[in-house]
């Protein structure tokens, strides 16, 4: 969840430099879902982990994918 989450910052930078007010508002959202999984974490069963740890494995993939490439 860490690493979603610090795509998640670089995405919402990025956003933000840009205007793109629809994407930072999905950033942020997914930003606070991740906070509040990450408290469901604390009380979850084995299963609902491995649960969890292969949708935000599928989340980071995504994020990286999408994420702005750096002008050289």
């Amino acid at each position: 969840m860490g690493a979603v989450l610090s795509a998640c910052n670089r995405q919402l930078l990025h956003a933000r430099r840009s205007g793109d007010q629809r994407r930072l508002e999905e950033l942020k959202a997914q930003q606070q879902k991740c906070v509040e999984d990450q408290v469901r974490l604390r009380d979850a069963a084995p299963e609902e982990i491995a649960r969890i740890a292969a949708v935000y494995n599928e989340l980071l993939n995504e994020l990286e994918a999408s994420e702005p490439q750096a002008e050289g």
